[in-house]
């Protein structure tokens, strides 16, 4: 393999995925948290802060994805050696995101009980989300502005600072959660609510260490406060071409979550609220991947800045084998130990052994999420961010909920069922990736002299 025999190419992959995968991991720490912590308060609880949170950060995420445009510009003019393009693209990602969480906001707080009214759950799951949703609204434009500012410093290569605040946001999520949620230290009994203030406040202190490594030049880059509100149509132009298939890729993504959770709920609270626990569980399994991702994406957008074919097809091919290999670490652990990773979480044991067996599931797809998660994030650094959409489309529309529609609502097949049919779809998506990577018409578009020089 060649991340064994090339050290140099090794430490330039795990300099910037290993802080993106801790990065991520803390992030999805806050989710373990909040249902570890809400868990013992019992089922509807657990049922309810799994569904707010799954909205809310739904909604971010898919709006977040457009940065991935501006991390890719970021990072061509960084390996091109163009500096102050990188600064105003961070400028100008800034100021998009503080208006698109405004509006977020506002929308929220508004249609948080019709957004709950799409989901058939029981009265008690409904009341508890509705409180955790109005209050995680309430800060969108800090939580939008915070990962989208993430994506320019991965653009960078600097996914130290992304992990940093994301440590510091994990101490604050996890020490309002135990004081809010349970009432401790001279705090209020929040339970639910609690959990909601603890994220917020998170997610608040995270915006203000971003905006202070984007502003006081700490990063590498700088930008002017003054210069943000210089609109430069080009560069929004610039950021939007190359963000909005992702952003499409997000919305469809985000839209088949929904449908998901809305089919989901049929099962019945208790086979919900298991399938919320594994998947909880199983999104740290995500993180090595797109930590490995966030870092292809870097290193072949440097590559083609600098019209440097052999180090763009060397961090391709190193980050494919790295993401591989970490992931068959958690499919193992996965596969062994699922019923003793849910008793971390709960104390449920009809919640325990449902999760448990999901988990052991969702150890097969392990592989394919690897070659979908890096292989994506290699095209969409070389500056092919439509071949991600149109996979992920075409499996999430035309294959999965389709197939979710008729296990659960015509043949009312088991929850497990239906974590089967993950594994297929995965699988599927990620020897699709493979075809498309081995084909390599990515990397003649990405540098043209690729396909002249082949003539």
């Amino acid at each position: 393999m060649l991340i064994f025999k090339d050290r140099m190419l090794r430490g330039r992959i795990f300099k910037t995925a290993g802080p993106a995968m801790i990065e991520m991991i803390m992030y999805m720490v806050i989710g373990l948290v909040d249902i570890a912590v809400v868990g013992r308060l019992g089922a509807a609880p657990l049922a309810a802060v799994g569904l707010g949170a799954e909205i809310f950060f739904s909604i971010i995420l898919f709006l977040e994805a457009l940065a991935i445009g501006s991390a890719i510009l970021v990072a061509q003019a960084k390996g091109a050696g163009k500096m102050e393009d990188a600064s105003e693209v961070a400028g100008h990602t800034f100021l998009l995101s503080i208006v698109l969480g405004v509006v977020v906001a506002l929308i929220g707080v508004r249609y948080a009980p019709v957004i709950l009214g799409l989901f058939s759950v029981e009265a008690d799951v409904y009341r508890q989300a509705l409180d955790y949703l109005v209050i995680v609204f309430t800060i969108s434009p800090l939580a939008l502005g915070l990962y989208m500012a993430h994506s320019i410093f991965r653009g960078l290569g600097r996914t130290d600072i992304p992990m940093i605040i994301a440590l510091v946001v994990n101490v604050v999520n996890v020490v309002g959660d135990f004081a809010l949620v349970y009432g401790l230290w001279g705090f209020p009994r929040m339970e639910i609510a609690g959990a909601a203030v603890a994220t917020s406040l998170a997610h608040g202190v995270g915006f203000i260490l971003a905006m202070f490594f984007l502003f006081r030049g700490n990063s590498g880059l700088r930008v002017n406060l003054a210069s943000v509100f210089k609109v430069n149509f080009a560069t929004y132009r610039g950021i939007l071409h190359l963000g909005i298939p992702s952003l499409a890729e997000q919305f469809f993504y985000t839209t088949a979550n929904l449908v998901s959770m809305f089919l989901i709920v049929y099962v019945g609270t208790l086979a919900f609220a298991s399938h919320e626990l594994a998947i909880t569980v199983e999104s740290i399994s995500f993180m090595p991947g797109f930590g490995i991702a966030v870092a292809a994406t870097a290193l072949v957008g440097h590559a083609v800045g600098a019209q440097d074919r052999a180090a763009l097809q060397k961090a391709a091919r190193g980050s494919v084998e790295f993401a591989l290999m970490f992931m068959g670490v958690f499919a193992l652990a996965f596969a062994l130990l699922p019923y003793q990773i849910a008793m971390l979480f709960t104390n449920d044991q009809d919640i325990i052994a449902i999760a448990g067996s999901l988990i052991r599931i969702a150890a097969v797809e392990q592989a394919g999420i690897a070659l979908a998660s890096v292989i994506g994030g290699i095209l969409k650094g070389a500056g092919n961010t439509r071949t991600p959409m149109v996979i992920s489309t075409v499996f999430t529309w035309l294959y999965r909920l389709p197939v979710m529609y008729l296990f659960i609502r015509v043949w009312h097949l088991p929850i497990a069922y239906v974590w089967m049919l993950f594994v297929s779809d995965w699988l599927l998506r990620g020897l699709t990736y493979v075809i498309v990577y081995r084909r390599k018409k990515w990397l003649e578009r990405a540098l043209p002299e690729y396909a002249s020089a082949k003539e």
